[in-house]
């Protein structure tokens, strides 16, 4: 049986929450393995919650965590999606928007223009809508596994669905969540995005494809 040498205070490092394993560091810097079936009352911990722990000696001899407590918990994912979407954010301004509303407004209004002078299908707007508003989710629960420390959606995806009729959707959830704006790569792609958009609806507005999309 093994000796228990002390008990201590951490945080949980890192976690596989399918083995059922994972590392708690302590406040002096050390990692020390833990497992589920250590853990009080079987409570699955995530990443972040602070616990408490004693000491004994694993299989190999070496320290491991045993009796582990959550003494404090991480923001549940509920509740960070409550703070997303119940928070405004102070760089967004009722009267002063930012240059990717603006953009998504004029794709809005050149595919308006499109369809009333009989240039693009009724259809082409139902398109923009569906997808802006499944860019404008992916964006928003994006956000929501970011600040939660969980499985991100990809920029690749991203990008695909805005390139795909979604760039609206993206443009103003970028904005209202001041998400994925700082990284130049990303937002040189999403301009580029937003570019090709324009330059096609003007296209459509003005009756230059209509050969290639008729009404």
């Amino acid at each position: 049986m093994s000796k228990i040498v002390t008990r201590r205070a951490g945080e949980l490092v890192q976690w596989n929450n399918k083995g059922g394993y994972g590392f708690v560091r302590d406040d002096a810097g050390h990692d020390f393995y833990v497992h589920i079936s250590k853990v009080y009352g079987g409570v699955r911990p995530r990443i972040g919650d602070r616990l408490t722990f004693e000491i004994a000696a694993g299989r190999k001899g070496r320290p491991s965590a045993v009796d582990v407590r959550v003494t404090q918990a991480v923001r549940s994912p509920a509740s960070t999606l409550q703070k997303v979407l119940g928070s405004k954010s102070p760089s967004v301004s009722r009267y002063k928007l930012g240059l990717r509303v603006a953009a998504a407004t004029t794709i809005t209004l050149l595919i308006l223009l499109a369809i009333s002078s009989e240039h693009a299908p009724l259809w082409l707007s139902m398109l923009y809508v569906c997808m802006g508003l499944a860019s404008a989710l992916l964006y928003r629960f994006d956000k929501i596994y970011a600040m939660a420390n969980r499985w991100r959606v990809s920029e690749a995806n991203l990008h695909v669905v805005d390139l795909s009729f979604g760039i609206i959707g993206g443009l103003c959830a970028q904005e209202f969540y001041r998400h994925k704006t700082v990284k130049p790569r990303f937002v040189a792609t999403t301009w580029a995005i937003a570019l090709f958009h324009t330059l096609l609806l003007a296209a459509l507005a003005f009756g230059w494809l209509e050969v290639i999309l008729p009404v």
